[in-house]
């Protein structure tokens, strides 16, 4: 039992020592585009997750930038991404989300970064042990963030499923009012039809009754 908390917790350190994690939820105006940045050093690799939760069609167009301003991510017209980017040198990574192509509706994103730095690999089991021990309530307060993060995650989802239910009932309810306005006004064309064809028997009736009229008193003047 000791040894499997050693071990849990050396990899609670391991997290914490070799991640670095920022996440947040913000709002891109339409026709515009709004950017993010984060210094990485040399060796380190960057993950980045991004989700829209919000608004129009729920897409997006992202880039990511190294440091040399150089493109080495992109999505276009998308929803969702997920991409792993290797740091090759020391600076500034920058990522873009454009909603340049909406002109009414404004996009809400969920991005979450990642930054490993790989420094588990040069940790004894010594230092590691030691870092548990030194890092515990740092750990605790740690996973409390995280456990706060899926909390806040599923609450996202939440809304996002209960925004499609609306979105459903919505189309339902515009279909149903369809079909009762396509019911109605084919039954007010099927009464006009047969008032039509009884103005039209009663008019036909009438010429034929001023034939036989026209004709007795032809025959009476002879």
């Amino acid at each position: 039992m000791y040894i499997s908390h050693v071990v849990l917790l050396s990899l609670a350190v391991t997290s914490v020592l070799c991640t670095l994690e920022s996440a947040l939820t913000f709002t891109v105006p339409a026709r515009k585009e709004q950017c993010f940045y984060e210094s990485v050093k040399e060796g380190h690799e960057i993950e980045v997750d991004f989700q829209v939760v919000d608004g129009g069609d729920l897409d997006i167009d992202f880039a990511a930038y190294d440091t040399k301003s150089k493109r080495v991510a992109k999505n276009v017209k998308e929803s969702y991404g997920s991409h792993s980017i290797p740091v090759k040198e020391d600076g500034v990574f920058k990522f873009c989300f454009s909603n340049k192509m909406s002109t009414v509706t404004s996009k809400t994103v969920f991005m979450d970064v990642y930054v490993d730095d790989g420094n588990y690999d040069n940790l004894s089991g010594q230092e590691l042990a030691e870092a548990a021990e030194d890092a515990a309530p740092k750990i605790i307060k740690t996973l409390d963030k995280q456990v706060d993060s899926i909390k806040s995650n599923l609450f996202k989802a939440q809304v996002q499923f209960q925004l499609m239910k609306a979105q459903r009932n919505k189309d339902m309810k515009i279909q149903s009012s369809n079909i009762e306005r396509v019911d109605k006004w084919s039954m007010v064309q099927c009464v006009f039809m047969v008032l039509m064809g009884c103005v039209q028997v009663y008019l036909l009736k009438q010429l034929f009754k001023e034939d036989k009229t026209a004709k007795r008193g032809a025959h009476a003047g002879i």
